[in-house]
């Protein structure tokens, strides 16, 4: 059986792969083996080359007809690109390859049966998460803990099935008792897919009180660094700060640092700058009075801290009527995480938050969750997943003026899993997210992806051996998905299963709505709702 299941001799080898020289004797690239169909040469499908007692595993990445030079002759043959994912030694597979085989290693087609070995190395765990499209009825098994426990990369273009495939994998961990997972939810998607098992709340009406920002929120929030005053600003700003924060928690004077976050008076902040703005002080002898030493440099910052004061899409911040104390962050941050932990998944809908501080709140709620467990003595036994829904819109690629939330979730990216923290990153432009958050990624879940750029993108994030893999993006099916990463035996290409229930993330059926009528729009309604900005 396994000589006629012979395809092949290897006739090169570099570090990109090694290339396959397919029989000449092979004309028809279809196998039948136990009543099962299997195609030479397929994308995505395995190879196994026998050596020294090893049998290494690949996969194919690259199939195509050309001509080649053999005893002084050319002629036309069929070649393959093979990556190298794994070797099973005495029938227990393991990641990774310790031999290369040499030119003129005989290659063998697999089927089912023979990898059965491989796609069950994870089993023990029983956390699938879909069918493997190359091969009817084998599910996909992952070890959930270096899936979750090391940051997630979910990327495809729009329409390719990202926030589907986000639930549908969130989803597996809900029934447990202390899962632990925080969604910034951009567009209000998710809670439909977490009905009566998510904590949801709607940041615009939770409140999220100003003097829960650390210092750098507050710089990037008030101060325009284009201003020439700016550094003024900055260290005055700082001192008023903590000396209100000292004042208003005397208990706590002597240890509060300026980012510490406990309540402080902001109207008393903005009094004595503006009294500091305004100052006038006596002149020696007949000079009579003259300008303080920071006359005139607050102007522009007053006026960009009065517009935020009152904007009243900024209430939800700068006017709290709930958390009025450095006491009652207790009962916010029950609230995100459920009391004694006990959230499961929170669903934080940013949907009603204007979009110009979005980046100031994600930096917000990732570096709260962040110092939740630096300070979480029982940090081992508390881990937090945050899902950021949309990331390229407030984690960008440098050069951005929007910085906080991207040093916060770098921050996470390099040092959360010690204390417990892990991302997600979700997001249909990769080119536009913070490269060094993608690079601490350790798992990779591709759908289809379109742009050219993203491609060659996504290329340099995965490993070298398996950036070819990438050219087969641009087809993957609605849902389906290349996983790469330290979770799973080997590059595969799953069939991610449906969510249930589904998020709501489907597209609006243009023309099934155009063809028939249906709920009557009222302009003056939507006028008014607009004016008031009420969106529910």
């Amino acid at each position: 059986m396994l000589d006629q299941k012979r395809i092949g001799v290897v006739s090169e080898v570099t570090t990109g792969g090694i290339t396959v020289l397919i029989d000449e004797e092979i004309d028809n690239l279809v196998r039948e083996f136990n009543g099962k169909t299997y195609y030479i040469g397929q994308i995505s499908s395995y190879v196994l080359i026998p050596f020294a007692k090893l049998i290494v595993v690949a996969m194919v990445s690259d199939f195509r007809k050309q001509d080649v030079q053999l005893n002084g002759s050319g002629m036309q043959r069929y070649v393959m690109t093979v990556n190298l994912v794994g070797t099973v030694k005495g029938g227990r597979y393991e990641r990774g390859v310790s031999i290369v085989p040499p030119v003129d290693t005989v290659v063998y087609l697999a089927e089912d049966a023979d990898l059965t070995a491989v796609f069950s190395v994870f089993r023990k765990f029983g956390f699938s998460i879909g069918n493997l499209s190359m091969f009817e009825n084998e599910r996909s098994y992952l070890d959930p803990n270096r899936f979750f426990g090391k940051h997630i990369a979910v990327l495809g273009s729009s329409g390719s099935g990202k926030s589907c495939t986000v639930s549908s994998l969130l989803q597996k961990v809900t029934s447990f008792p202390d899962t632990n997972i925080i969604i910034l939810d951009i567009h209000n998607e998710y809670q439909a897919a977490f009905a009566g098992s998510s904590n949801y709340l709607n940041i615009a009406e939770l409140e999220f009180p100003f003097w829960l920002m650390n210092f750098e929120e507050m710089q990037e929030m008030f101060i325009d660094e284009r201003d020439e005053n700016a550094s003024s600003q900055i260290t005055v700003l700082k001192d008023l700060v903590i000396a209100s924060k000292k004042g208003k928690n005397p208990s706590l004077a002597d240890v509060l640092t300026i980012d510490t976050p406990v309540y402080f008076d902001i109207a008393e902040v903005r009094a004595k700058v503006q009294y500091l703005d305004t100052e006038k002080i006596s002149g020696v002898g007949s000079a009579g009075t003259k300008e303080g030493p920071f006359y005139g440099k607050f102007t522009r910052f007053l006026v960009r801290l009065d517009s935020k004061l009152s904007d009243p899409r900024y209430a939800f911040m700068f006017k709290p009527r709930l958390y009025l104390t450095s006491e009652s962050m207790k009962e916010l941050m029950e609230k995100i995480f459920g009391k004694a932990g006990a959230a499961k998944v929170t669903i934080m809908d940013m949907s009603g938050v204007p979009f110009d501080i979005v980046n100031t709140i994600v930096a917000m709620l990732a570096r709260m969750s962040f110092d939740f467990n630096f300070w979480n003595m029982h940090r081992r036994d508390f881990p937090i997943l945050l899902v950021f829904e949309e990331a390229h819109n407030y984690l960008p690629s440098g050069g951005s003026t929007t910085k906080a939330a991207r040093r916060v979730v770098e921050r996470i990216a390099k040092e959360g899993r010690k204390y417990g923290v892990s991302c997600m990153i979700v997001s249909q432009r990769p080119t536009e997210v913070s490269e060094t958050i993608l690079s601490q990624c350790s798992n990779f879940v591709i759908l289809r992806l379109t742009n050219p750029l993203d491609q060659n993108y996504v290329r340099r994030l995965v490993p070298d051996s398996f950036s070819g893999l990438v050219d087969v993006l641009p087809a993957l099916r609605q849902g389906e998905a290349l996983v790469v990463g330290d979770s799973m035996p080997m590059p595969l290409r799953v069939q991610v299963d449906y969510p249930n229930p589904e998020p709501e993330s489907s597209d609006i059926r243009f023309f099934d709505k155009w063809k028939q009528s249906g709920v009557e729009t009222h302009i003056g309604q939507v006028v008014d709702r607009w004016w008031k900005q009420e969106r529910s």
